[in-house]
């Protein structure tokens, strides 16, 4: 595969799901800001465009095909988004909530810096529960029902309506989430421990730092394939 350096981000993860890594890696936003092309992706984050290509290519050898054969349907898309990354954020959120607040009472006055980190953590924690409901209580159920119309399912409201509305919203929450991530990979250096951490601060630094590493490939998936797949059904129907 010949990659062009004017195909976006969004796309090259969408073609080849283990870029991924790599993006992660260099620091390269393919969810939130995978709009983006290689080119200036690649050029902001100080990364030589020519060496990125090659890897990429390198990988992509190795991965033709795979998305496809991967999500054969919105339904299964969706089961897995529940099942892996939304089960996933909710047990991360309680475990990184707990460190947390128990590094900053021990920590908090050798770290000022905990304060804020904690202040951004449970904003974003509290807001990705509410987030969580909206898509299993909404924007899911809405989908499955426009992939079984299909068989004469009846629809809660149109495609555009669900655009206008509910996706948008969602989309709202993944970029304020993207920015959540970005101030708190900020305010802990890279989620990189200070050298006196004890095993519990590093133990929440690095619940952190999967914790991000699982939104940003929630994210894409959601705002990159699940949204662009129902669009294309419309289109067929």
């Amino acid at each position: 595969m010949k990659l062009e350096t004017t195909k976006t981000v969004a796309e090259i993860a969408v073609e080849i799901p283990r870029a991924i890594p790599y993006f992660e890696q260099k620091g390269i936003d393919y969810c939130c800001g995978g709009r983006q092309s290689l080119q200036e992706a690649f050029t902001k984050a100080g990364v030589a465009v020519e060496e990125a290509l090659g890897v990429l290519e390198g990988i992509a050898r190795t991965t033709d095909g795979e998305v496809p054969a991967q999500w054969p349907s919105l339904a299964s898309l969706i089961q897995y988004l529940v099942d892996k990354h939304h089960a996933f954020t909710r047990e991360q959120l309680i475990l990184t909530g707990k460190l947390g607040s128990k590094v900053f009472l021990v920590h908090g006055k050798g770290h000022p810096e905990l304060s804020g980190v904690n202040r951004v953590f449970n904003e974003m924690a509290e807001e990705l529960k509410h987030h969580l409901l909206k898509e299993e209580r909404v924007a899911f159920p809405f989908l499955k029902a426009l992939e079984e119309n299909e068989k004469g399912a009846s629809m809660p409201f149109t495609l555009k309506a669900f655009q206008m509305g509910p996706q948008q919203i969602l989309r709202g929450d993944h970029e304020a989430t993207g920015e959540q991530l970005a101030a708190l990979r900020h305010l802990t250096r890279g989620f990189t421990p200070p050298p006196d951490a004890c095993v519990t601060f590093q133990a929440f630094y690095r619940a952190l730092a999967d914790l991000e590493a699982d939104l940003h490939r929630h994210i894409h998936l959601e705002n990159n394939l699940l949204f662009p797949m129902a669009e294309q059904l419309v289109a067929r129907v």
